[in-house]
This record gives structure tokens, sequence and C-alpha cells, in this order.
């Protein structure tokens, strides 16, 4: 609950201003010749300063979390919709098409949003559409919270559900489809850098550390092998990393 992660933050913050200042402390008491006052005050910045590490940390934890359940909703958003379209087909109403998405889903985001409305109308006695309701306020997914309202909108008004998730599960197609090809453009341009950062430039690179070291030029107090081992030993699988990172984010998370 929030409460809980405030006062756990706020714990957290504490215990590291307290271990903070004794190990700042001695390392100011064993390393500088300092007055009691520089002391004092050169303890404290550094308590404080390595303490606000803690609630920037929790808060950047906050919103990475829900931008990673966001992608996860919005990645696979489309084959619980589905999913859900044939089980209104059969005329099942909406509490059972939810029961059904927590039996089979796979995915933690759209399952525990699922439990939630669940909870809500089973423990809590809410009704469908104050369930539905909460969903679309703690849903971190803007796709799937217009989704709810329809639904909401569709019960409310004892509407054709699986005319509206049979609309839904084509427009979320056609969208997948269109990020599917922005993902494949972007792929194909990595691809041309990668070529040419990862071959064309080494090997362009080594060409002219021959020819210089042939020359017997010296660049920034470092010989061409001393260069070339630092292309070859840090460059070359530092650009490596930074593509594998780079491919992370542009892949789509499926399972």
């Amino acid at each position: 609950m929030y409460e809980l992660y405030i006062a756990l933050m706020l714990f957290a913050f504490l215990v590291t201003f307290a271990s903070m200042f004794l190990i700042g402390a001695l390392l100011h008491l064993f390393l500088f010749n300092l007055t009691l006052f520089q002391y004092f005050m050169a303890v404290l910045t550094f308590s404080c300063i390595a303490s606000l590490t803690v609630p920037i940390t929790f808060v950047t934890y906050v919103f990475y979390r829900r931008e990673q359940r966001k992608k996860e909703i919005e990645t696979n958003l489309v084959y619980t919709t589905g999913y859900m379209r044939v089980l209104s087909a059969g005329g099942i109403p909406i509490e059972r098409i939810f029961e059904r998405v927590v039996q089979v889903e796979q995915h933690r985001a759209i399952k525990d949003l699922s439990k939630r409305f669940i909870t809500n109308i089973r423990m809590f006695g809410l009704d469908v559409t104050s369930s539905l309701r909460d969903l679309t306020l703690c849903s971190p997914s803007e796709a799937f919270s217009k989704l709810l309202v329809g639904i909401s909108n569709t019960v409310k008004t004892r509407g054709d559900l699986r005319s509206l998730l049979t609309f839904e599960t084509k427009r979320l197609l056609h969208e997948k489809r269109e990020r599917l090809k922005k993902t494949l453009n972007t792929l194909i341009a990595l691809g041309e850098v990668y070529i040419a950062a990862m071959v064309a430039g080494p090997i362009a690179f080594i060409v002219m550390l021959t020819i210089l070291s042939v020359m017997g030029n010296v660049a920034f107090g470092l010989s061409p092998v001393e260069q070339l081992n630092i292309l070859v030993f840090f460059g070359l699988p530092t650009i490596s990393t930074v593509f594998i990172i780079i491919l992370n984010g542009v892949l789509p998370e499926e399972e």
C-alpha cells in the first residue's frame, strides 16, 4: 500500500543516514585533518548526499515498474482481448470472463488487474461498473483503461459486449501491426549502423593505425599498438554493449 511504501522509504532513509553518518565520521577522522566545525559539516554533508539516493531510488523504482507494467499490458493486450471476445460470444457475463482471464493469463500485469476486479466484487461488494472504474484508475496503460471504459459503458447500457470486444481486438491488431512495422524499420536502421560501427569502422581504424605505426606517429601519448589494444579490448565491447541495450529497449517483450 501507499502508506506502507512511504514508511519503508523513510525507514530505509533513516537507516542509511545513520550508517553513512558513522562511516563518514570514521573516514573524515582518519583521513582528513579538520577543525571540529569543519568535521561536523563534512560528515553531515556526506550523510545527506548519500542518504538522498534512497528516496530517489524509491521514487524512480515506482515509475520504472509502472512503465514496465504498461509495456507488458500494451504488448499482450490484443491476445487477452481476443480471448475475452471468444468468451463473450458464448454469452458469458463479464464477471466470469475476468475469472477465466485470471485462470489462464500468463502475464502478471493483466492478471493482477483481473484479480483486483474479482476481489472488488466478491470481497468489497462493488458492482461491475464500480469495479471497472477502480481498474481504470489503477491501470498504468491508457489503452487498457480505454478498453475498461468501453466495457463499463456497454455493461451499463446492456449493449453487445461481443461486438465491442471484436472491434477492440481488430483495432489492437491494427495498432500492433503498425508498431511492428515501425520496429522493423528501426531494426533495419540499427543494422546499418551496427555494420558501419562494428565492421567497417574497426577495419578502417586498424588500417589507419597500421599506416601510422609504419610512420612512427604517436597520438595522445599512445603508440598505434596501444591504441589498437584499446579499440579491440575496450572500444568494441563497449559499442556492442550499447547496441544490446538499445535492442533491448526497441524489441517488444513478448512471451
